[in-house]
Formats: C-alpha cells, structure tokens, sequence
C-alpha cells in the first residue's frame, strides 16, 4: 500500500509545447489489476465526498480535455487508461480544466476517469 501510494504521490504533469497535449506522468497503482477500470477504485484515492466520472472513449482518441467547473469545485484525480499491462493507467493528482491530456505512451485512450470535489485533494488513509 505504501508503494502505491508513493506512486500516486510523485505523479506530476508534464507540459510539452504550447500546442501538444499535456502529458500526466506515469503512475501504475495496480495497473493490472481489472479493479483500476472502475470508478470505485480510484475513489478510494480522494476524499469521500468527491465524485467520480468514468468516460469510454470509441475511436481513435489520444487526448482528452476536461470541461470547466462550477465555482468552489477542482478536479482531484484523471486517470487516462490505454493499453494493458504495467503502463495501463497515466495518473494526473492536480489535473486542470482546458488542457488536453493525452496517455504517457502517446496510445489511443480507451476510457477516462476524473474525480471532482471541492478542493481538499487526495486523501491518504
């Protein structure tokens, strides 16, 4: 559990160029395990009263842009999954609303998760 968690704790954003996407660094907390596909996973990373989303991407989709929030609202956590294995999942912890993100590998996105809340952030149990 420590490793995990220092996993997600070093995952940063790496911002290339003006005109490429962001890419949220690379943070595999059980990446192969079938459970970081959903929801319910990555929400016991945030606080309980955050949200969180599930997005399944069709198509040929290397990015993906998180709307504005309503005011007193951040978005707490984005997982951009492509591929399998141990690179599965680019973890972003401080992910903001107008920056496309694409996946660590550059690989097409299968689906997105992002938690939303008020601004508390990532809590560590």
């Amino acid at each position: 559990m420590n490793k995990i968690l220092a996993t997600l704790a070093v995952a940063t954003v790496a911002l290339i160029g003006s005109s490429a996407p962001a890419l949220a660094a690379s943070a595999n907390p059980q990446s192969t395990d079938s459970a970081a596909n959903h929801v319910s996973y990555w929400q016991d990373f945030t606080a309980a009263s955050d949200v969180c989303t599930k997005v399944e991407m069709t198509g040929n989709v290397t990015t993906y842009t998180l709307p504005q929030l309503a005011s007193g609202q951040q978005y707490t956590l984005l997982v951009l999954k492509a591929g399998s294995g141990v690179l599965a999942n680019t973890v972003d912890l401080s992910p903001d609303p107008g920056v496309a993100y694409g996946h660590s590998t550059g690989k097409d996105l299968s689906h997105v998760i992002y938690c939303v809340g008020a601004g508390q952030g990532i809590v560590y149990t």
